[in-house]
């Protein structure tokens, strides 16, 4: 950061300190990952060829504001995925704008929650010494469920349900569905676990609080299929789809 900088050599003039830092950037000893933000490149390093983690630039980058990395990227966190995005997703309580932003051609996704949304995130560990804010397993599914077109759609929220289906907490999973406020997150994983027979305790409960609206199944698929009235969802994805993904 240019103010951590700014900080430890106090002494020099901070428009000469922006020249020093730009020159560090033209010989390769940093990238610029925004304006005011630096990543060192190790010395065994090429600046054009390296690619710092994008979950420790996704925090370098909101360092002065709140976030947490979230969605598909917190699913790859939680070794729910098996094939990365060259998209880092990161939920924040403000509007960011642009809401997208490409740095060593990765595109980072910042994604709005409001306040009684943003919840549900703690300090994780991405490796043996690098800790990120990242949503918990349970708020993980929750804003998948809520936002699939985020979270590589309904097929991958389906593995990752079913992956998790014994060592998730289902009474925070449910708490964090009643908290979201979102009836189309409650039928999708109502239905999702009909499909699988995934059972729960809870599950009587939220079909009696699911509002009156048709939802869409898979938001990142196409607007159409038939109308599930039980559940008020609009199916636009072949159940096969879903089993096959999982099971064969």
């Amino acid at each position: 950061m240019f103010e951590d900088a700014a900080k430890e050599f106090n002494t020099i003039k901070r428009g000469y300190l922006a020249k020093v830092l730009s020159r560090m950037v033209r010989n390769g000893s940093l990238i610029r990952l925004e304006r005011g933000v630096y990543q060192i490149v190790p010395l065994n390093e090429s600046a054009t060829n390296y690619i710092p983690d994008w979950h420790l630039v996704a925090g370098a980058i909101m360092e002065k504001r709140n976030y947490y990395i979230g969605y598909y990227s917190a699913m790859q966190i939680h070794g729910l995925i098996t094939q990365p995005s060259l998209t880092e997703i990161i939920v924040t309580d403000v509007q960011m704008k642009p809401s997208v932003t490409f740095i060593k051609n990765v595109k980072f996704q910042f994604v709005h929650h409001i306040t009684k949304r943003f919840f549900g995130y703690s300090d994780t560990w991405i490796n043996d010494h690098d800790k990120v804010k990242c949503s918990n397993l349970e708020k993980t599914i929750t804003d998948a469920l809520t936002k699939p077109h985020y979270a590589g759609g309904i097929v991958e929220i389906a593995k990752a349900i079913y992956e998790t289906r014994n060592k998730i907490n289902k009474d925070t999973l449910f708490d964090y569905l009643t908290r979201n406020e979102s009836y189309a997150a409650k039928k999708r994983y109502l239905y999702i676990c009909g499909l699988l027979d995934i059972n729960s305790a809870h599950h009587t409960g939220m079909k009696s609080s699911l509002g009156t609206g048709i939802s869409l199944l898979d938001t990142s698929g196409p607007d159409e299929g038939r109308i599930l009235t039980e559940l008020g969802l609009k199916i636009n994805i072949d159940d096969d789809t879903i089993k096959n993904s999982i099971f064969t």
